[in-house]
């Protein structure tokens, strides 16, 4: 018996002992192989590998450099899935496979979507009201020549027209350190909104005179210093004409009842990025803060202020699929000083909102939010439907299903002598809540949620956004 036990435990040394000399164990990389990559080319993916051939490292260095460099070529959004492993692998050397599934990259989709700011301020402040829809047709190239460049031309008409054209380079350089960005857009529309009363916008319509164009053209310049860091710099040019109906109803729209304004925007933004899934993360930290001029003084039109913002974001993934995530946005414009009400800045807009305030618009000079989320993974699974789907891309669904509780809270400063948003500005605001996120291909996410605000206020919304 006691023979039995010292071969039993001599056995479990010499298996633990083997472990360990393979995980440190120097492997040198001979070659990398790549797969998949039908039509992206092969320095896009390489761009963001740690590891390069003709270097030697240990094994367990590679095993946590596979996860990462897994996820920044995951986040290109260039790919369904990613995969790298060891291959042919003998003595001290050994070969890397890359296997991507590439996803589909020309989207010519039609366009029906609500003017609002939000499906539920159109189901409970537009009542309803379907002639407030968008349509046309938006062209979306992904991967442009694959070299991860999007074009996208959007041709709108219906409650507004808008034509914007935008093409973006990631890397104009053979280092691939320095990018480009140019976006062009005209607007037009017949509702425009022209004040705001108890925090909800109020709009002015024409069924023949156009109330409000716009033109906007933008150059920005990104340089991506490492594999997380980025720092962009852009300059733009705005120009707005209303109508002398909304000059009427709000001389404060571009301020001193003007009805056409211009002005020029210099911003500069750092962005420090690793997340496991820039789509829908659970692991990892965004952090991104920049400062814009506004007005450069080559225009006398009122517009001339300083707009500071920052947004920092961790995301902790725990034991059995449970995550948090904690959030920071700070926005302040300065001199604190009243502007042109197109000018203002709000809290209600995309990912910057309270959550159980969605019904509301909060304007304000300066403001903070904190967000707080815990969530579980409660579903996660992916279907094959290559016997209905033809196309490759899209034969495999997933479906992910989250838990979650919240806590948000917040405070803005409104501007000087408005009352437009009196009600929710200067004081503190928070929200409790629970909810489900419903995450399908391409990291689409459906948020349902159930809230209770600081104004006693209990509702249940829908949003098709990812919030973090």
């Amino acid at each position: 018996m006691k023979k039995n036990q010292i071969l039993f435990v001599l056995f479990g040394f010499a298996i633990l002992a083997n472990a360990q000399t393979d995980s440190t164990k120097e492997l040198t990389i001979d070659r990398i192989f790549i797969e998949g990559n039908y039509k992206t080319k092969p320095h896009i993916i390489t761009r963001e590998l740690s590891f390069s051939t003709d270097s030697s490292y240990m094994r367990y260095q590679l095993d946590s450099m596979f996860v990462w460099d897994r996820n920044r070529i995951y986040n290109t959004n260039l790919f369904n899935a990613v995969s790298i492993d060891l291959i042919n692998e003998q003595s001290n050397h050994t070969d890397v496979k890359i296997t991507v599934d590439e996803r589909w990259y020309i989207y010519p989709f039609p366009i029906f979507r609500l003017i609002d700011r939000n499906f539920n301020d159109w189901w409970v402040n537009r009542d309803r009201d379907l002639s407030r829809v968008n349509y046309g047709l938006k062209v979306t190239q992904f991967n442009f020549r694959g070299r991860g460049e999007v074009l996208r031309l959007w041709l709108q008409t219906g409650f507004e027209t808008v034509i914007n054209l935008y093409y973006q380079v990631p890397y104009i350089d053979k280092k691939q350190n320095n990018g480009l960005l140019i976006s062009s857009s005209y607007f037009e529309a017949k509702n425009v909104p022209v004040v705001t009363r108890e925090n909800v916008r109020r709009f002015a319509s024409s069924q023949e005179e156009v109330l409000r164009r716009a033109y906007t053209n933008t150059i920005a310049h990104s340089y991506r210093s490492s594999f997380y860091s980025y720092h962009n710099t852009s300059i733009g040019h705005i120009r707005v004409d209303i109508a002398d109906t909304v000059a009427r109803l709000n001389e404060n729209y571009l301020g001193d009842a003007r009805t056409q304004q211009q002005y020029l925007t210099l911003g500069y933004t750092y962005v420090w990025d690793k997340r496991n899934n820039v789509n829908y993360p659970t692991k990892g930290s965004f952090y991104r803060a920049g400062l814009t001029k506004v007005g450069l003084g080559l225009y006398d039109d009122g517009v001339d202020y300083w707009r500071a913002r920052a947004r920092l974001t961790k995301y902790t993934a725990f034991k059995d699929n449970w995550f948090l995530v904690n959030n920071l946005s700070v926005l302040s414009t300065f001199p604190v000083k009243d502007r042109g009400y197109f000018n203002y800045n709000s809290i209600g807009f995309l990912k910057e909102v309270i959550r159980g305030y969605d019904l509301r618009i909060i304007e304000a000079s300066s403001y903070i939010l904190q967000r707080n989320e815990f969530k579980h993974q409660l579903f996660g699974r992916k279907y094959d439907i290559s016997k209905v789907m033809p196309l490759r891309q899209f034969q495999t669904f997933p479906i992910t299903i989250y838990g979650k509780v919240f806590f948000d809270q917040g405070y803005a400063v409104g501007f000087p002598n408005y009352e437009g948003s009196e009600l929710l500005t200067d004081k503190y605001l928070y929200s409790i809540g629970t909810g489900i996120d419903l995450v399908l291909v391409n990291d689409v996410t459906f948020r349902f949620e159930f809230s209770r605000n600081g104004e006693d206020e209990t509702n249940f919304f829908i949003n098709i956004l990812s919030l973090f």
